[in-house]
């Protein structure tokens, strides 16, 4: 029981904090995301890397969703 209750205000605080700060964390992904793509563009195969990123994208939401 206590554990729960820990996990619980845990992933509250998280939230808040995350909810706090959205503006950041928007501005932060929008900036890793725009990197990521400049240098798949400047490396020489790019189809091999989005094959294994949709690899690890695919393992992790079924994971999440069976």
């Amino acid at each position: 029981m206590m554990t729960t209750i820990l996990a619980f205000a845990i992933l509250c605080v998280s939230t808040l904090l995350v909810l706090g700060n959205l503006r950041m964390v928007a501005h932060d992904t929008y900036v890793a995301v725009t990197e990521a793509a400049g240098r798949l563009r400047r490396s020489g195969n790019p189809g091999a890397k989005l094959a294994f990123a949709a690899l690890w994208v695919l393992i992790f939401a079924l994971s999440f969703l069976l």
